[in-house]
């Protein structure tokens, strides 16, 4: 995915980076000191970690609106709100992109249904 540089801490820390307009919050997995404010990129972002205790019920009825959408929490966290795509695996549309996870399921019936998780850390590569 293309992305516009901004800053980083450093390698495996906060970076920041510019995804069709959106801010996003992440960890440097990509060398970013290499790179320039403003610099165009290409980087892989995925949930680096999720909310382990999240409750089945709280990630099926935390979307009643059937948004699609991430919003920044602190750090490199983030609650994500989507619809479930796909199941083996798992893949929610949050709109800005797709994300493999937050649960396991062989529940075909789940497939558009809405959902929201935790996103505990963030990642790009």
């Amino acid at each position: 995915m293309k992305a516009k540089f901004l800053s980083t801490e450093g390698e495996y820390l906060e970076a920041q980076i510019e995804v069709s307009g959106k801010i996003l919050h992440v960890m440097d997995c990509f060398n970013g000191d290499i790179y320039k404010c403003g610099d165009e990129i290409n980087i892989d972002i995925q949930p680096g970690l999720f909310f382990e205790d999240e409750e089945w019920e709280s990630m099926f009825t935390g979307n009643p609106n059937n948004e699609k959408k991430i919003e920044h929490q602190s750090g490199w966290s983030y609650r994500a709100y989507g619809i479930v795509k796909s199941i083996n695996p798992v893949i929610v549309d949050c709109g800005i992109f797709s994300i493999e996870g937050p649960l396991e399921t062989n529940d075909e019936r789940l497939v558009g249904d809405s959902v929201a998780f935790t996103i505990t850390r963030m990642d790009a590569n």
